[in-house]
């Protein structure tokens, strides 16, 4: 098969694939750049009322690492800068140097709701708890509440009676105010609980609840469960935890973003003031580490980047992406790398040319989105190598096609090919088993799925290599992609994904390639 061999129609339809996806694609980013209109934030409320504080916004960092310990200099200067923000800032635990926030809030004119982290160690849970008492009658003046464990009973590593002691031992040695914090569904399951506290430390999360919320309904949801919970436990309630993810996966109708972050927290606002809501927002930093408990969207529910600057105004339109000229650079590297590599295969056809040469725009585009998603969704050297390695293969297999249709590189195309295909299988294995914080690749995917799924196909010349572990991988991929669409059918990315890799598969499924 050669250049020659393919008819004039064919490349154009090749071009027509490539041309409807970047025109598609180029909207996208496009209209993901213009400024959306929200409600403002009340004048005089844009300050928080408590965030909640966790050093941990480096790379590297966690309170899973033993020893870690956070500098009291870091401490000070990160209170000095939540002090503009917000007038309290929550703890999860007085352990790594957390101990010092007490004394530091005070010169910043920040309160503290002090937090004592109770697990499965009771060891570490004593330790914790008389920490956090001491510091609660130590610095009074400051402290708003002791917080005596946080979704212990969600993660199922105490007891309610249990919870009920370490409770009832704070009320005992503190003269502050005592509560437990937890997801509002465990609050019904254990309201005898509320008696133990002087009010109830509720979380409520629209995106993670087990059915989540679509924006549009996030705040009615809100108002829902605080009015329920009024009724049920009869005690004053404070929001521990309230929020929205700015990037991550979507969960049925729940998309995280930028400008879904940014109109939740001002409804939010805005509805703790008409309501006299007390409450706490989860959280003033992004928190890289969390990606390995929750997956990408895990570590993007600050208010702040890990460099401090404030994600979002409170007032004015809101653009979901800032990429200036960026997205057009990209392309217009990517036309130029076809136009080389149309030149170093020989490619003498000019429909031909002209025709992968387009597609380079697109592969352009991509690249440059590939690279974004993998610095928000990479955890670790492990995964920048794996999924590094996927990126890498899709737009191998796309450079190499001008060479394979003149029987040329035919060994890297199935190099290539190889890696993609054991990727996709991988994918949909995954998302199918273990689906809930995974997200979904497609960027990973996209150039192959367009290249061979649809463009050549149409065209009528499949490039694809004959490998023996093809059909078999295929299926996987496929089987997996439509399970884990079946566990959450309400979600359009997940539809999306199972699209895309049916197309994909598909290409494997009914290969009639000449390359052997």
């Amino acid at each position: 098969m050669n250049d020659y061999s393919l008819r004039a129609r064919d490349w154009a339809r090749y071009a027509v694939v490539h041309l409807a996806a970047l025109g598609l694609l180029a909207c996208w980013v496009w209209q993901a750049n213009q400024p959306r209109s929200m409600v403002d934030v009340s004048p005089g409320f844009e300050r928080l009322q408590c965030v909640s504080y966790a050093p941990y916004y480096r790379p590297g960092e966690s309170p899973l690492l033993p020893g870690f310990r956070v500098e009291r200099a870091r401490i000070d200067a990160d209170l000095a800068r939540l002090a503009k923000i917000a007038g309290c800032v929550r703890l999860y635990s007085v352990d790594q140097g957390l101990d010092a926030v007490p004394e530091l809030a005070a010169r910043h004119g920040l309160k503290v709701l002090v937090g004592a982290w109770i697990g499965g160690d009771l060891k570490r849970n004593e330790a914790e708890l008389s920490e956090a008492i001491a510091l609660a009658n130590r610095h009074r003046e400051v402290v708003r509440g002791l917080i005596v464990g946080n979704e212990v009973l969600l993660r199922r590593e105490q007891t309610a009676d249990a919870m009920r002691g370490y409770i009832e031992r704070a009320q005992r040695e503190t003269g502050v105010p005592v509560t437990y914090a937890d997801v509002w569904e465990f609050w019904l399951k254990h309201r005898a609980l509320a008696d133990s506290v002087d009010f109830a430390t509720v979380h409520i999360l629209p995106y993670w609840e087990d059915e989540p919320h679509a924006i549009d309904d996030a705040m009615a949801h809100v108002a829902r469960v605080m009015d329920r919970m009024s009724r049920e436990l009869g005690k004053p309630l404070l929001i521990g935890e309230t929020g929205w993810p700015s990037a991550g996966k979507q969960r049925d109708g729940a998309r995280p973003g930028l400008v879904e972050q940014a109109r939740y927290l001002r409804e939010f606002l805005n509805a703790a003031e008409q309501k006299g809501w007390q409450y706490n927002v989860i959280e003033a930093f992004d928190q890289p580490w969390k990606r390995l408990l929750e997956g990408t969207v895990g570590g993007y529910w600050g208010v702040l980047d890990p460099d401090g600057r404030s994600k979002f105004p409170w007032h004015g339109a809101l653009a979901a992406r800032r990429d200036g000229a960026a997205p057009l650079t990209a392309g217009a590297v990517g036309l130029l790398a076809g136009v080389m590599l149309v030149l170093a295969a020989r490619v003498r056809r000019s429909g031909a040319a002209a025709a992968y040469a387009l597609s380079g725009a697109l592969a352009g585009l991509i690249v440059f989105l590939q690279w974004e998603y993998l610095a928000l969704a990479c955890r670790n050297p492990q995964e920048w190598a794996a999924l590094g390695a996927v990126a890498f293969a899709g737009l191998a297999a796309w450079a190499l096609l001008p060479f394979a249709l003149t029987g040329r590189a035919l060994a890297s195309m199935r190099c290539a090919v190889r890696v993609l295909l054991f990727g996709l299988a991988c994918s949909g294995l995954l998302l199918a088993v273990d689906g809930r914080y995974r997200d979904y690749p497609f960027l990973l995917f996209a150039l192959p799925a367009l290249q061979f799924g649809l463009a050549a196909r149409w065209a009528g010349f499949d490039v694809l290599p004959e490998l023996p572990e093809a059909r078999l991988f295929a299926v996987i991929a496929l089987a997996g992609s439509v399970i884990a669409w079946l566990a959450d059918w309400r979600n359009p990315q997940a539809l999306a994904w199972a699209a895309m890799a049916t197309v994909l598969a598909a290409a494997f499924l009914s290969r009639r390639s000449a390359i052997h």
